[in-house]
């Protein structure tokens, strides 16, 4: 009985060492890996309004070149685990959201554009060097393994469009893709100024099915090509400054830029597919001292230019949006 005694003991005091080495988390949020603010496709909260030159050629109210359009952006990231030990992390965890463009101040009905929706998940991998350079402190891997998007026009626009437009065709975005990015300098737990690049792939899982699926109600009859295209890829460069003019520890500076390669679709047998190169691109301030959720409070001054991002607008390209963005992080 002695000897099965000690034995527990030892056993147990091994078990309190590794608990010690070893650090789960449950349910609690992380920084490392984040999204960053230019990023087209994200899970931050953001409210934007600006000008855009074109939404689509069938959109039916004029001078919309000529108002403020609101897109809202909804975003969640809800934790499941992380795992921590001294010189790395990984994080999984449920992203998604939902962006919303809005002709707000439409004098009749004020009428939503169009929303797209997605959701999915997330493995995060954070690696911290123990002998750093003068520029590389960290380097990070965002997969997103499966994720969903849809999208739905209004439907204000839809039912104008149907009775109204001859040519005119719903088309139901719908697929399941995955997404994997490499993060050079993650600001996770970097001071002072930071800069950060990131460089990203994303594919359909079903190649064959595409991007996009049609009713035969909802296009008139019209025969519409499957997208045959499928693989994506982003280059995004952040610069986060604490110090030097205009930037200080509470207001920090940053100014972030995507340049992607997307497909510009074609529901027109006659017109190929093409790939579109777009930049998206920000530069503001982020207040970083309010306490509770959401902890970062951001203005930024916003513009895009390249293939329209909303919907069934991605067979639209020359599209651009100039204004002013409020981010909650």
């Amino acid at each position: 009985m002695k000897k099965i005694g000690i034995l527990l003991i030892i056993i147990v005091l091994n078990l309190v060492d590794v608990k010690a080495q070893i650090h789960f988390n449950f349910f609690k949020p992380v920084n490392f890996a984040s999204s960053f603010i230019a990023e087209t496709r994200s899970d931050i909260i953001k409210l934007e309004t600006g000008y855009i030159n074109k939404p689509d050629k069938n959109y039916y109210n004029s001078g919309i070149n000529e108002r403020p359009i609101i897109e809202s952006r909804f975003g969640y990231n809800f934790p499941i685990f992380t795992y921590r030990k001294q010189n790395y992390q990984i994080y999984f965890g449920l992203p998604g959201g939902a962006v919303t463009l809005t002709d707000m101040f439409e004098e009749k009905t004020a009428p939503v554009i169009n929303t797209d929706y997605w959701f999915g998940t997330e493995l995060r991998f954070i690696f911290y060097p123990i002998v750093t350079g003068k520029f590389l402190k960290n380097f990070a891997v965002k997969l997103q393994p499966v994720f969903h998007e849809s999208t739905h026009l209004g439907d204000e626009f839809a039912i104008h469009g149907y009775e109204e437009i001859a040519d005119f065709q719903r088309i139901n975005i719908s697929y399941e893709a995955w997404n994997l990015a490499l993060i050079l300098n993650d600001t996770d737990t970097l001071k002072g100024n930071v800069l950060s690049f990131k460089a990203g792939i994303q594919n359909l899982w079903n190649k064959k099915e595409g991007f996009y699926f049609t009713d035969s109600i909802e296009v008139k009859g019209s025969l519409i090509k499957s997208s045959e295209k499928s693989f994506e890829y982003f280059f995004t460069i952040n610069y986060e400054r604490t110090k030097g003019f205009l930037a200080s520890e509470n207001w920090k500076n940053v100014l972030s830029a995507e340049i992607n390669n997307r497909i510009k679709l074609s529901y027109d047998t006659n017109i190929d597919e093409a790939r579109i190169w777009s930049v998206n691109s920000y530069f503001g301030w982020e207040y970083n001292r309010f306490s509770g959720h959401f902890k970062n409070f951001g203005f930024y001054f916003r513009y895009y230019q390249g293939l329209n991002p909303h919907g069934q607008f991605r067979n639209t390209s020359g599209f651009n949006f100039k204004g002013i963005s409020i981010v909650l992080k």
